[in-house]
């Protein structure tokens, strides 16, 4: 039977009159701990001690032993070693659970004088500390040093009730909690003096600019207007204040209405989808169920016909004007390419509007209880991103305070099941798809068909293991678009990839092919504008094939009618989280068998199509169901502000807890301690002063309050410029070559070599310039046009 390593003993012999140990500034750092080692009044008579021995007197007669003795009459021997009966074991034991380690570094050292054992025992964790014990006997010496250790530790929680060491998990929890609070102690630096001439040299080129007073114009204090307001409920539809309409006013609209709504159905002719005949289900469904969950396969039309659906069914029965829509959608891109109009209805009632998630959220805090909205449609359930998941835990209180709102969720590949849980068991009603027949092949397949099996073996063996980050493969991907143009069916080809510096890689592998001149290569990802999304959509000329290299956004909702094949490389951009070591990161991960489905549907949406998956049939196999949650793998900080807001006197871990998937506890421990530390929320979790500022920005927190800072000293704009580039890079996203964006960040930060002036100094320049010459600063530094005129507030000329 292994035993713990007993503490190394050594033994050396030095003059009474000597400082000994006592020469260790350490000692002299822990007083508190001193005293209560050493008894009462221990440091009075040690500084007694010191100056007698400083001035040369003879009270050197006040010996080291001596005052050991003196150190003893504080302490009980006897009732100390009857709480540590056997304290070197107990001590070896907690040190080895601690620090993993069979030898550690306390050191015994022992002395003689006049026949008395006075042992030293140094330990250095769980901090450093020193103990001092005397007996007749070596071994009763060390045990009596051994003793005082353990009841120090008893007194710092490190021991169990029965004085007995605590498990390994206990200990492994006080490292962290230590480790964490070193983290948080500010570090002191030392500037050389090179450094401080460089900050003299940059203030006296730099001079700090003159606080010029800030004059709002005109629509800057209507918005100043609209936010003091604050608690006056806005019409959701129309971005007015709510005023509900009286019957006159409502049975004029609702007749209204109903005459447009006959003439166009006279006109319209549309084709029948999947989900119209499942019309007269679904809404008994909602008749008797405030909430109903519709299984919409991939092509059902779920989309585009139940909110429409929803309306109609009201304006119907002479009812529209009581009927208001609200429909959310994941991505601005699909909440664009699903509306109807792009201009918000004159006034409220027998509308559609349909928004993003975030600002769903964002104006459900100026109407808490959605007054004048029939009905919520919540469309793509299963991505279930962070803030879909907020906007269910609301809906899910919302609708015990409003027994008249109506909620659809809908989703594709998701787990209806739970989600129909989530709600309290509300109705499931499941639409099959309508796809045209999608042929599926997988890596090993393609390998073969090309000829380059031995090339590209390694792909194919590659394990699925969870948390595991992906080797991306762009010369086997473009190998394969390019196999594809070349022997595939005329139409065009989709391409998922996980990053924006991905699709770079590939499309620059691509355009080096001698027969580049027969295709396009579009980029779609989510930090292009809206235009630039939108030029995916168009056919291309005659003759040319239409490639698009996406991310995920390409996923859900958006239909490409032109789409025949999609090349799945099986990975995605995730970003996950660890709340130990406070480190966020974006790594290249598996996907799920849900997100494989998806993608496969974006082939067969209007014709035939074909899905090349670039894994093999058993790595698919050994793929999650569903993908983890984006609660459970992103820092909490923004979503505690968010809960804030909606539910200020909740704590935020009561909140999440009840989320359909909650996030780990001691992540949203960390998100509450920091926003502690930076003073948005006091002690209580409640929003201090600077909190309510601090959330009506819909920045990171440590940026809002910078921002918040910056009006009380003095630097609005160039705080201003630099949180809203750090936000949405102006930069423009260079696919072929990333350095030609690093050269002109060295070029604008001259001798600063600072990334956050840079961002000050374009929004000064393109200020003072004229257009002509704003056009040309941007190109020539790789700035996006579409994206600083964002930044800026603007709109493109």
């Amino acid at each position: 039977m292994l035993r713990p390593a007993m503490p190394r003993f050594e033994i050396t012999v030095q003059r009474i009159g000597s400082i000994g140990p006592y020469a260790d500034s350490s000692w002299a750092n822990d007083g508190g701990d001193l005293n209560t080692i050493f008894g009462r009044g221990f440091l009075s008579r040690r500084r007694h001690f010191l100056q007698a021995q400083k001035l040369g007197s003879k009270s050197k007669e006040m010996t080291v032993a001596e005052e050991y003795q003196h150190q003893q009459e504080a302490l009980d021997e006897t009732d100390l070693l009857k709480m540590f009966s056997n304290p070197k074991q107990v001590l070896n034991t907690v040190l080895q659970r601690a620090t993993g380690k069979n030898t550690s570094k306390e050191d015994f050292s022992t002395f003689l004088k006049n026949k008395v054992y006075i042992c030293t025992l140094n330990l250095d964790w769980p901090k450093e500390m020193h103990f001092v014990a005397h007996d007749k006997s070596k071994a009763m010496a060390e045990k009596k040093a051994a003793a005082m250790a353990c009841l120090k530790l008893k007194e710092l929680n490190m021991l169990s009730v029965l004085n007995l060491p605590k498990t390994s998990a206990d200990y492994n929890k006080l490292k962290i909690q230590e480790a964490v609070k070193r983290e948080k102690r500010p570090c002191q630096i030392e500037i050389p003096p090179e450094l401080q001439q460089r900050i003299r040299f940059y203030l006296a080129k730099n001079p700090v600019a003159q606080n010029e007073p800030w004059m709002l114009d005109e629509k800057e204090q209507e918005l100043s207007q609209a936010m003091s307001i604050g608690k006056e409920v806005m019409d959701m539809m129309i971005n007015q204040p709510y005023v509900p309409l009286d019957q006159e006013s409502a049975e004029q609209i609702s007749s209204r209405l109903h005459s447009l709504w006959k003439k166009a159905k006279n006109k319209q002719s549309c084709a029948l989808l999947p989900v119209d005949s499942y019309k007269e289900k679904i809404l008994e469904a909602l008749s008797e169920s405030q909430v109903v969950v519709i299984a919409g396969e991939t092509g059902c039309g779920k989309t585009t016909r139940i909110p429409r659906m929803l309306l109609e069914s009201w304006i119907e029965r002479g009812l529209g004007a009581e009927c208001n829509v609200l429909v959310t959608q994941p991505r601005r891109i699909c909440a664009v390419s699903v509306r109807l109009e792009s201009s918000l209805p004159e006034f409220s009632g027998g509308a559609m509007l349909f928004l993003t998630v975030g600002v769903m959220l964002r104006k459900i805090q100026s109407n808490p209880d959605l007054l004048g909205i029939s009905h919520v449609v919540v469309d793509e359930v299963h991505e279930r991103d962070v803030n879909t998941d907020l906007l269910l835990s609301v809906l899910r209180k919302l609708v015990q305070r409003r027994p008249d709102l109506r909620v659809v969720l809908m989703s594709a590949s998701g787990d209806t099941v739970n989600l129909s849980q989530y709600f309290g068991g509300c109705p499931i009603v499941k639409v099959p798809g309508f796809l045209h027949p999608v042929q599926q092949r997988f890596l090993e397949e393609i390998l073969q068909d090309m000829g380059k099996t031995e090339k590209f073996k390694s792909s194919i063996s590659q394990q699925v293991k969870k948390d595991e980050e992906v080797s991306f493969n762009p010369e086997l991907v473009a190998d394969v678009i390019h196999h594809v143009h070349h022997t595939g069916q005329a139409g065009a080809i989709l391409c998922f990839v996980p990053g924006l510096q991905d699709i770079g890689e590939v499309k620059k592998l691509l355009e080096s092919k001698s027969d580049s001149g027969d295709y396009n290569v579009i980029p779609l990802h989510s930090s292009l504008s809206v235009n630039e999304q939108k030029l995916v959509f168009p056919r291309p000329p005659y003759g040319k094939r239409k490639i698009i290299l996406s991310t995920n956004i390409a996923e859900t909702s958006i239909t490409i009618n032109d789409i025949v094949h999609v090349v799945d490389s099986g990975c995605h951009k995730e970003q996950q989280y660890d709340p130990r070591s406070k480190i966020n990161s974006l790594v290249t991960t598996w996907v799920s068998q849900a997100n494989v489905i998806q993608r496969r549907g974006r082939a067969g949406r209007c014709q035939p199509g074909f899905s090349h998956h670039i894994f093999s049939r058993s790595q698919f196999h050994q793929l999650s169901k569903f993908p983890i949650v984006e609660i459970q793998r992103i820092p909490l900080e923004s979503v505690v502000m968010q809960i804030k807001l909606h539910s200020p006197y909740i704590k935020a871990g009561d909140f999440l807890s009840e989320v359909m998937d909650a996030p780990d506890p001691e992540a949203v421990e960390a998100a509450v301690s920091t926003l502690k530390e930076i003073g948005v929320l006091d002690s209580s979790e409640t929003l201090t002063q600077l909190g309510v500022l601090v959330s009506s920005l819909t920045c990171d927190p440590r940026l809002g309050k910078a921002l918040v800072y910056s009006t009380v000293f003095g630097c609005v704009f160039p705080l201003l410029s630099i949180i809203a580039c750090l936000c949405r890079d102006p930069f423009k996203c260079s696919l072929v070559d990333r350095s030609l964006v690093k050269e002109a960040k060295n070029d604008l930060s001259g001798s600063t070599c600072s990334d956050h002036l840079i961002f000050s100094r374009i929004l000064n320049t393109i200020e003072e310039l004229g257009r002509r010459e704003s056009i040309f600063f941007m190109k020539k530094h790789m700035i996006s046009q579409s994206r600083l005129y964002f930044i800026s507030g603007q709109t493109l000329p």
